[in-house]
């Protein structure tokens, strides 16, 4: 730990954070865009149920290797290998994406495991380097070894139970790790770095959505129902960036996140949400998806943005708990009304102004109450 970049001074994200977090979004790029493919101007079944069975995992093997670098990270030539070397199986994992539940199953498991594998090898080292005094080291290690090898299972196993023990295995991580809380007390997350590499990946899959929405925008003719969609989904991501990163800094200095946990788990619902948005607005500009489609879209979007951005905050700050809940379900019952106007267009304009509504009600009725108390 005396040579990691653990808690020191002034810390940022690496030069190569950044890297590995390009190469995250552009495999996520791979997974979200199943839901940019329409059928008879719907999304199948299958399309939407691809979409978390496949990004979850990669969002697992991201947050696992974050929360490694934020307590282990010494940006060595042997941590910059084996970032590289993650990087390198998550490109050619990304390619058996679209497969994932078909043929190209086992390879997609195959690799997730040797990603898995090759986490819990690190952890294991920084166990054995502490003279085996880290045992919190030991336990992630365990957990993920463990998971992964339960997963791995899953290539000999028959539909549909094959996709049951490939999900077992991460939970089995997942809940071996969150039961470890209390040892996760002797050694805390970095919270400022958490809170800047959550920041980044959140911002950077904005800017996944302004790709999707520029990608729409080829049209040789335009009239103003190609107009409205397009400022409209600007405006939306516009004020998402607003709300979201202007009480941002916050977190950085909230007592209660010790493990890292409450941040952590609520941010798969804002990344999942800003991908179903950033394809929501492209088929508004496109003008190839239907109403119902596009409602439901719309409401899984930004209910799991609100909910994955408030919750922390919930969790954090007791004084903002009441506000954080009716501000919630105002800006929900605004999108779930606009998804009953007549066209796609008029809906992804309710929802937007149900957006500048929650920033608002944000600013007015929760960043206006004094939390110092709960800051350090």
């Amino acid at each position: 730990m005396a040579d990691s970049l653990y808690r020191s001074e002034g810390r940022h994200a690496t030069w190569l954070e950044l890297f590995f977090d390009l190469v995250f979004v552009a495999v996520i790029g791979v997974v979200a865009h199943d839901l940019a493919h329409t059928h008879d101007r719907h999304i199948g079944v299958e399309q939407l149920l691809r979409f978390p069975l496949v990004f979850i995992p990669v969002w697992w093997i991201w947050i696992t290797h974050t929360l490694y670098a934020n307590r282990f990270d010494t940006d060595s030539r042997h941590h910059r290998i084996f970032s590289l070397a993650i990087m390198a199986l998550m490109v050619v994992f990304s390619t058996f994406a679209e497969d994932s539940l078909e043929s190209g199953f086992a390879y997609f498991v195959v690799l997730y495991t040797l990603v898995r594998l090759l986490l819990a090898y690190r952890y294991w080292r920084e166990y054995r380097n502490s003279d085996r005094k880290l045992k919190l080291a030991r336990d992630l290690s365990l957990a993920i070894a463990i998971g992964g090898l339960i997963s791995l299972t899953a290539i000999w196993l028959p539909s549909p139970t094959k996709y049951a023990v490939f999900y077992l295995g991460l939970a089995v991580d997942a809940g071996w790790q969150i039961s470890r809380r209390r040892r996760l007390q002797f050694c805390p997350v970095d919270r400022e770095h958490l809170v800047e590499r959550m920041g980044l990946l959140a911002i950077i899959i904005l800017g996944e959505s302004v790709i999707a929405m520029v990608a729409s925008l080829n049209h040789e003719v335009w009239d103003l129902m190609d107009i409205i969609p397009a400022a409209t989904g600007f405006l939306l991501i516009g004020a998402i960036w607003w709300v979201y990163f202007d009480s941002f800094p916050k977190l950085e200095h909230a007592k209660r996140f010790t493990s890292g946990n409450a941040l952590i788990y609520p941010h798969l619902l804002v990344c999942m949400g800003l991908l179903i948005l950033a394809n929501m607005i492209r088929h508004a500009i496109l003008g190839d998806l239907d109403r119902p489609t596009f409602g439901l879209l719309a409401v899984t979007g930004l209910v799991m943005f609100y909910l994955g951005k408030q919750i922390p905050y919930w969790y954090a700050f007791p004084p903002w708990r009441g506000a954080i809940i009716t501000n919630s379900f105002v800006c929900i019952g605004i999108t779930v009304a606009s998804t009953f106007l007549p066209r796609v267009e008029y809906s992804l304009i309710g929802m937007t102004l149900g957006m500048f509504v929650y920033v608002y009600l944000t600013f007015n009725r929760i960043l206006s109450v004094d939390v110092s108390e709960y800051l350090n």
